[in-house]
């Protein structure tokens, strides 16, 4: 039979285990808060929830350091900068081209007969045939026929020095006009002095100055060359 005092002492009894599965049951529901805070804050759990997981080989992808004094150019510079260096095709090696030459000038012929010998041999002339003072005169250098007349040697005539009046010995000197237009030819001396055909009378070689034979045959002095249809008279003084 049950005391009224059993109940009373039945409560008395159980309470310490009570308070003690109380306190058991508060720690667990801490321990589950604490463990539960730890893992969404963990390095897995971020990065589980933020990002894909990132593979260990795969390449780091940096952002390019942007540079300020970019934005200090004007659209100008940020062309010139910016535009690639032009480069040429790829082609065959450009081939050196050889230097030019200049194309020598043709040389003249020579005459048989230098300048002293020209002289010596017109010195020993003492006949010509009248009216043919181009044929008298390239005789006396060797030279071969080719022009008409004097006016038409010294048209063509090489190494000329027009109106020079003190031709070296040896040269051919020439004058235009005449009663004809043939002009004449003689061979220079040296010093004003010329050997000429006809110059003693008709057919007769003489010594006479240029002056003379531009007075008494009314001849234009034209000026000497130290050639005669072409042909170079060797050893003739330039001027």
């Amino acid at each position: 039979m049950s005391s009224p005092f059993n109940t009373p002492l039945r409560f008395a009894i159980a309470a310490p285990a009570r308070a003690i599965s109380l306190s058991a049951a508060i720690a667990i529901a801490a321990t589950l808060v604490v463990a539960v805070h730890r893992h969404d804050h963990s390095p897995e759990a971020t990065a589980s929830g933020a990002r894909p997981p990132v593979a260990a080989n795969a390449p780091v992808r940096r952002e390019l350091a942007v540079s300020r004094s970019w934005d200090r150019l004007d659209n100008q510079e940020r062309v010139r900068h910016a535009a690639p260096a032009r480069t040429h095709a790829a082609g065959p090696p450009a081939r050196s081209r050889p230097p030019l030459r200049k194309a020598p000038h043709p040389r003249l012929p020579v005459a048989p007969s230098d300048a002293a010998q020209t002289v010596a041999a017109a010195m020993s002339s003492t006949v010509n045939v009248p009216g043919q003072c181009l044929a008298w005169s390239r005789e006396q250098a060797g030279i071969p026929s080719k022009y008409a007349d004097a006016t038409s040697a010294w048209d063509h005539a090489t190494g000329r020095h027009p109106d020079s009046a003190d031709p070296p010995r040896g040269a051919a000197v020439y004058w235009t006009g005449g009663s004809s237009g043939h002009g004449h030819i003689a061979i220079s001396l040296g010093d004003g002095q010329v050997r000429s055909s006809d110059a003693g009378g008709t057919g007769q070689v003489a010594t006479v100055s240029i002056r003379h034979l531009s007075l008494e045959w009314n001849l234009q002095y034209a000026g000497w060359a130290n050639s005669i249809n072409g042909y170079t008279i060797p050893g003739v003084a330039a001027a």
